[in-house]
């Protein structure tokens, strides 16, 4: 019997990459795949899989909503770039993750591991969404409150700039923008590759930046206003001395003003 998969993530060329080494596993058959939550929950709830691996943010919803509102409930691989401190809620509880960026020994482990699930009893849908609800937290399970953080060395994006590697202060950056399958970082000086997807950036960057647009993220502490556009969407104005305009889209004009209210 062939596992029915379906691929989750916001960034067609990870989705690309895993369809890729999914294939070299002829017992898995990849049914359907989508790239934000709605389409997310309409082809799990369609198709039906086995299995599904699932992005843990996207900016249009993320996977702690699709789990909520999905009636097929499959065995999960959420796929993430969070760090060592989320690893362990997944490690406790027998759910397997893909930390980007990973190779194919691991994927190859994780297949393993959803294989021997599948022959198993189905997933409990109330465990692996409080399971979710901790990682979205960013607390691995069993955490005290009490325990002091851990030192953590300044967190620095590398871009190139011809034949260097700058190393960029999030600070210092104004946006971060998408061209198919390249990522670049806006500063005042300069327009510079990153080898990073969007996702993997927000994630790394946490609440200082904003995924204005499915193209965009911002940060927050770089807009200098909020102009209405049509149809709901609206435009950033940023504080780069030019007034650079970057899209926010009608959803996440909603969400930013959680955030900032206007």
């Amino acid at each position: 019997m062939r596992i029915r998969v379906v691929v989750v993530d916001d960034e067609k060329p990870a989705r690309d990459r895993l369809k890729r080494l999914l294939a070299e596993h002829p017992d898995f058959a990849l049914v359907g795949e989508a790239a934000e939550a709605d389409g997310a929950v309409a082809v799990i709830d369609r198709e039906k899989p086995d299995l599904c691996f699932l992005d843990v943010r996207m900016p249009e919803g993320d996977g702690f909503e699709v789990l909520r509102r999905i009636r097929h409930q499959p065995r999960v691989i959420f796929t993430t770039a969070y760090d060592q401190y989320a690893v362990p809620a997944f490690e406790v509880n027998s759910l397997d993750y893909l930390l980007k960026p990973f190779n194919r020994t691991r994927f190859a482990g994780a297949l393993e591991r959803a294989r021997q699930a599948v022959r198993s009893e189905p997933p409990e849908r109330g465990e692996i969404v409080r399971l979710l609800e901790e990682i979205r937290a960013g607390l691995p399970r069993g955490s005290r409150d009490d325990a002091p953080p851990a030192a953590e060395p300044p967190i620095r994006i590398p871009a190139r700039r011809g034949n260097r590697v700058v190393l960029l202060d999030p600070a210092d950056i104004l946006w971060f923008e998408a061209e198919e399958t390249i990522v670049f970082a806006r500063t005042a000086e300069a327009r510079q590759m990153v080898e990073r997807t969007l996702g993997e950036l927000e994630i790394l960057l946490g609440k200082a930046f904003f995924r204005a647009h499915r193209g965009y993220l911002v940060n927050l502490s770089a807009i200098g206003e909020i102009l209405p556009g049509e149809g709901g969407a609206h435009r950033i104005v940023m504080r780069d001395g030019q007034g650079s305009v970057v899209p926010l889209s009608r959803r996440q004009a909603r969400l930013l003003r959680d955030i900032i209210p206007w």
